[in-house]
């Protein structure tokens, strides 16, 4: 949806957060994490915002790409999540052959070779963590490193339900990952029920849904720990 009831807040500090990279793209990139219960908007926010700040970046013609991935989708390998993200700028680029610190190279390669950035967004962001612990956080967060003569390329957004998730994490790659943390609250059931009528506004002709039905779901999505996502 283009309008975020409730989340208008944490999608400014988001565009303020990645300001600076719209203004001087290789001088900077930024890092931020999104952590809240299921259903508390995480995955809409990180999308409305890839889609408005892609939409900017345009308009200052800045070749920015947003790119999001659900980490356990890809079952928290590092090597797939860039095959996927390689695949934006090289379609047929081959599956098998590749480990993931070839991949990551390819993928700076892809970006230079088209002057372009990009926004990698993990959600589902503790399945990685499980997965493959500080090795791949450091590979991600450390890549500049390696590449000082170099503009930078690649920001990150982080996404998972418990902050508490990072502190299998080694002090090393926590520490480059906790600058920006916005942290999303359960739902009153006022708050499901302005959603609800946002979304029945999109979705049905007027006065197909009754008042009756939007404070039922949103009552029962409230006793699911405010649970947008149930109620809709």
């Amino acid at each position: 949806p283009h309008r975020l009831p409730h989340r208008e807040k944490e999608h400014r500090l988001l565009m303020e957060f990645f300001d600076f990279l719209l203004r001087f793209p290789e001088r900077m990139t930024q890092r931020a994490i999104i952590t809240g219960d299921v259903g508390t908007g995480k995955t809409v926010l990180s999308q409305r915002f890839g889609a408005d700040i892609t939409l900017e970046a345009n308009k200052l013609g800045v070749n920015l790409r947003y790119v999001h991935v659900n980490c356990r989708e890809y079952r928290g390998r590092l090597f797939l999540i860039l095959q996927h993200a390689v695949a934006v700028f090289r379609p047929s680029f081959p599956k098998r052959g590749y480990s993931a610190e070839e991949l990551l190279n390819t993928l700076m390669q892809s970006l230079d070779e088209e002057n372009a950035f990009m926004i990698l967004t993990l959600d589902e962001f503790g399945s990685l963590i499980e997965k493959e612990g500080s090795e791949a956080v450091y590979k991600l967060t450390r890549l500049q490193e390696m590449r000082p003569s170099k503009p930078q390329r690649i920001s990150l957004i982080c996404i998972l339900r418990d902050l508490k998730e990072t502190e299998r994490l080694d002090a090393s790659a926590k520490s480059t990952l906790q600058r920006n943390i916005i942290s999303l609250e359960k739902y009153s059931q006022e708050q499901l029920a302005d959603i609800l009528n946002d979304r029945i506004q999109m979705a049905f002709e007027p006065s197909t849904v009754s008042e009756d039905i939007v404070n039922l779901a949103s009552e029962l999505a409230f006793s699911e720990r405010g649970n947008a996502r149930f109620a809709i």
